[in-house]
């Protein structure tokens, strides 16, 4: 699978548990609401591989807001490496 569609899918995957948490957290809504325009871009192709991963803190920081949650640490995990162009 090419960095694009690689990035593409596991966006998807992001976006959707984002979306399930928003529904219970202020916290996963507001991160939801940063990152929209982004999911919008990658699903259009418009970003290419490696990008920085400016909203890491939110997911990997043991003080971010969102960092309790393990599902979305993995999905999160799984979107920056795409993102930041990591050979996996």
């Amino acid at each position: 699978m090419d960095q694009v569609k690689q990035l593409q899918e596991s966006a998807r995957i992001l976006h959707a548990l984002l979306t399930r948490h928003a529904k219970s957290s202020e916290n996963a809504e507001m991160v939801l609401g940063f990152m929209t325009a982004l999911f919008v871009a990658i699903e259009c192709g418009e970003v290419v591989p490696p990008v920085h991963d400016k909203y890491r803190w939110y997911f990997a920081n043991t003080e971010g807001p969102l960092f309790k949650y393990d599902d979305l640490g993995e999905a999160h995990a799984q979107y920056s490496h795409a993102l930041e162009g990591w050979v996996t």
